[in-house]
């Protein structure tokens, strides 16, 4: 199910970006954030992370033919359910294939979009690693967000205003506010387990003056003064 939040109602024909959740490798979910997109008139559509592209699972197919056949933009910052070895060799805005409308972003990166500002960060630890690798599941080693990464984005971002933020993970003031521990015992890690990109997320947060943040990667609607954080499956205008 969509999420139309009542104070971001659509507007077709009104110049706006489309933000897109976590859909783990749904190509029906991404299919249909860009026919709504493309309905409501948005010049493009953002997904936060963990879209789930990934060759080796015979996924390709079907990203291909949504975002070939995309009049729109489709860009996306992986997620730590992604295949990040494979995107973090990458350092500048990357189309996926010759013929589709699919854009990698970079951790780092800042460009302007619909008039505005916008840098990315994409990365997060995953706090099912064990389960993962028990399972023989996919775990990328690159997940974690690099001090270079950081690096980047400050000296992409020097002398500009940065009007919004886009990353997978939270910061960790944001975590603390509206997350209690219940993911760590469930998972089993231990109270004491802590993701330690949120607090690059924070840093990264407070160097650029606290610009609105969009998430995703906790799979819960979090909305604040300064920050929102999409559910899994969750299309929201912005």
């Amino acid at each position: 199910m969509w999420v139309r939040l009542p104070h971001l109602p659509f507007q077709p024909g009104a110049c706006m970006i489309l933000l897109l959740g976590d859909i783990h490798g749904d190509v029906g979910r991404l299919r249909d954030g860009v026919q709504q997109a493309t309905e409501a008139g948005a010049v493009a559509l953002v997904q936060v992370g963990d879209l789930g592209l990934f060759p080796t699972h015979g996924r390709d197919t079907g990203f291909h033919a949504v975002c070939k056949e995309s009049s729109i933009p489709i860009y996306f910052i992986e997620g730590n359910h992604d295949d990040c070895t494979r995107w973090v060799k990458l350092t500048e805005v990357t189309r996926v294939w010759d013929d589709a409308n699919l854009f990698y972003v970079p951790r780092g990166t800042v460009m302007e979009l619909d008039g505005r500002t916008i840098a990315f960060m994409g990365g997060a630890a995953s706090i099912d690693k064990d389960i993962r690798l028990r399972e023989h599941w996919h775990w990328d080693k690159q997940e974690n967000i690099s001090g270079h990464e950081v690096l980047r984005l400050f000296e992409n971002a020097e002398g500009k205003t940065i009007d919004m933020l886009i990353t997978h993970d939270v910061p960790t003031s944001v975590c603390k506010a509206h997350f209690d521990d219940s993911a760590k015992l469930w998972f089993g890690v231990g109270k004491d387990w802590h993701d330690v990109n949120m607090d690059v997320i924070q840093r990264i947060w407070d160097h650029l003056d606290n610009p609105m943040i969009y998430s995703g990667h906790m799979h819960r609607t979090v909305i604040g003064p300064n920050y929102r954080i999409l559910n899994i499956n969750e299309l929201l205008a912005v």
